[in-house]
């Protein structure tokens, strides 16, 4: 009867290690899918705003070349 338990223990001792493996194991992989998630969605914000200053880049370029622009200049420089 005593080897019975010591075998049984010993079995349940096994699937607890095993699951507890297998959940850290789940776990770490989580977290590393996290941190590239945070830096995809960091290089996403990113290209937005670049994607934003370049058109906004593109507006003052507009007005600076306009040819009024470059009146106005002259007559506040009398």
């Amino acid at each position: 009867m005593d080897k019975e338990i010591i075998i049984m223990i010993i079995m349940l001792a096994l699937i607890i290690s095993t699951a507890i493996s297998e959940g850290l194991k789940h776990y770490f992989r989580m977290k590393k899918v996290t941190k590239a998630d945070i830096k995809l969605d960091e290089l996403e914000l990113l290209r937005k705003q670049n994607r934003h200053l370049e058109a906004r880049v593109q507006t003052l370029e507009k007005i600076v070349t306009d040819s009024s622009y470059d009146l106005k200049q002259q007559i506040n420089a009398l």
